[in-house]
């Protein structure tokens, strides 16, 4: 143990902080596979260059650890445990920052490359050498050396393949990094590669249990894997599933650590691996004091990870589940990263979809969020079902895209709205279920009013609001489009109504004492319609909207037809000051 840290014999204690804050526990896990070397060296000189090159990372570690900033006085709350250490409840990084690291620190570490370097002469190809002249060199700054060294590698292929991704990730080039891990996983063997792809740790404890009544690599659990790791991508419209390959440098990052010294002070075990996996490596580190009871305190190691840090995969993968499919604000989420492209908001947008020769024709606007700074934005609509996306269309600025879904696919289940800042960090997204609509009559699509009714649903499109937003006693403009059968004159009964969505206790209480009404209808206009074209004719209507409270409110379109009966088409609004 490093002198003048208040380690006990049997505990090291160490903290993750931001809802991952841990505590060590006085058990000792066991160490996680490693890159290690293949077999004793050869020579007393090899012999020796790996004992010279163990002792310099040890040592550097030691300089790392007792060069931690140091935090406030602490008194946490244990939640999950994991092995040794302990997830403490209510703690949030977003407002810590890195701090630059200590000068001895800086320079003690090219000290290290440089002794790793020497090794590496002497012992060519030895797994872990190469892996620590990669990992310290990323922690330089020095990526590009690092990449170099790897392309003269001659250690195992597979695992210079694997340390290629795992530069190329840290690096946000996510789509050569995936191709690197898939280079890595194609040279392993089968057993290998169910270990580097197991989703175990970071799956919830019910669908984990699902999961893993599949056996490791048969095609129900690879079936199972690739649909989560579509579904948890942060964003279709940066190539690749990045957040898969961030998964696979983890996986990378436990191996290096597995057989090396750590900067907490304490054996890499199972614990940490599953802490990485779930939580990717620290950002930084603080030492802290801990109260216990009395004026009793001890020291700790809290590691943070950056701010921004969100919860992209998915939250259920079978349709039995409740709750939604994905929470990026989930406080203290299974697993969470923080992507080169920034945190992804939230995108104000609305979709509809329509019908085009017995296709799906899908629109949709949006409107770049206030809380991010304007830029030169990519955007792009995407429909997917739970394996892949089955169509897209791209474009550059903030105007609506419009996608038909293509023949000779499953329908799909899924739609996508995204942008993002085309030259630097700023992202935003909308993903919801995409209902299979009614085959007479399209969905809703609100437009800004004003002007002569749209003749086309493009015309309509180019005037669409960008969300689903709107002000008391504003006037809107409602387009749709009908399909159904021709009908004769004034056979179409149309109904535009407004209704406040859910209710608080309070107000069920009072409906229920006979003090209040329970209707809940704020606004609707009633009129008949004809329908002489059998193909598809666009309705425009304006509707302006009563003085509500704010909240969110339910639009409906119902449409009786003498022959295809009543059919109905709603969208939410929320009503802002």
């Amino acid at each position: 143990m490093c002198a003048g840290w208040n380690f006990r014999a049997h505990a090291a204690r160490a903290a993750l902080a931001s809802a991952l804050a841990l505590i060590a526990l006085p058990a000792l896990a066991p160490a996680a596979p490693a890159a290690q070397s293949r077999g004793p060296p050869v020579s007393p000189d090899a012999a020796s260059a790996m004992e010279m090159a163990r002792d310099a990372q040890r040592a550097f570690e030691h300089v790392r650890r007792r060069n931690f900033p140091r935090g406030p006085l602490v008194n946490p709350r244990c939640g999950e445990g994991i092995g040794r250490f302990c997830l403490v409840e209510g703690w949030d990084d977003d407002d810590w920052e890195p701090v630059p690291e200590d000068p001895e620190v800086v320079d003690e570490r090219h000290v290290l490359i440089a002794v790793l370097d020497s090794a590496a002469r002497i012992v060519p190809g030895d797994e872990w050498l190469t892996g620590q002249r990669v990992a310290y060199r990323l922690e330089a700054g020095r990526a590009e050396e690092a990449l170099a060294l790897l392309e003269a590698c001659r250690a195992e292929s597979a695992w210079c393949a694997g340390l290629a991704g795992f530069v190329l990730q840290e690096r946000g080039r996510y789509a050569e990094a995936e191709e690197a891990f898939e280079r890595a996983l194609g040279r392993m063997t089968a057993q290998e590669r169910c270990g580097w792809t197991e989703l175990g740790p970071v799956l919830d404890r019910r669908t984990r249990g699902r999961y893993e009544r599949f056996a490791c690599g048969s095609p129900p659990r690879r079936a199972v894997e690739r649909s989560f790791w579509h579904l948890s991508d942060p964003l279709w419209l940066v190539p690749g599933m990045e957040r898969r390959s961030e998964h696979l440098a983890r996986r990378v990052r436990a191996a290096l650590q597995a057989d090396a010294a750590s900067p907490w002070g304490m054996r890499w075990g199972d614990d940490l691996t599953e802490i990485t996996l779930r939580f990717g490596w620290p950002a930084g580190w603080e030492r802290a004091r801990r109260r216990f009871v009395g004026s009793r305190t001890d020291e700790i190691v809290w590691s943070h990870r950056l701010p921004g840090a969100q919860r992209f995969t998915v939250s259920r993968l079978g349709p039995a589940d409740d709750g939604p499919l994905w929470d990026l604000d989930e406080p203290e989420g299974r697993t969470s990263w923080a992507p080169a492209f920034g945190e992804v908001a939230d995108l104000p947008h609305q979709v509809a979809s329509f019908r085009r020769e017995g296709r799906r024709f899908v629109v949709a606007a949006f409107t770049w969020p206030d809380s991010l700074p304007s830029c030169d934005l990519e955007s792009g609509l995407f429909l997917a079902d739970a394996h892949g996306v089955t169509a897209s269309r791209t474009g550059r600025g903030s105007g609506p895209l419009a996608v038909t879904e293509p023949r000779g696919f499953v329908p799909a289940t899924l739609v996508g709205v995204e942008a993002r800042c085309a030259e630097r960090p700023g992202a935003a997204r909308a993903r919801m279920p995409l209902a299979a609509g009614h085959p007479h009559l399209s969905d809703i699509l609100l437009l800004d009013a004003g002007g002569a009714s749209p003749a086309t649903l493009s015309e309509a499109l180019a005037r669409a609001r960008g969300d689903r937003t709107a002000r008391a006693d504003e006037t809107v403009a409602v387009y749709w489009e009908w399909y159904g059968s021709p009908a004769p004159a004034s056979a179409l009964q149309v109904t535009l109504s407004l209704a406040r969505e859910g209710k608080g206790f309070w107000r069920r209480a009072l409906e229920w004492s006979g003090l209040a009404r329970g209707d809940t209808e704020q606004a609707g206009i009633r009129w008949l319609e004809t329908a002489t074209n059998p193909a598809a004719e666009g309705r425009t209507v304006e509707l302006r909207l009563p003085m509500l409270d704010e909240g969110r409110y339910r639009l409906t379109l119902q449409v009786v037809s003498p022959t295809d009966g009543s059919v109905e088409s709603s969208t939410e609004i929320e009503i802002k000051e």
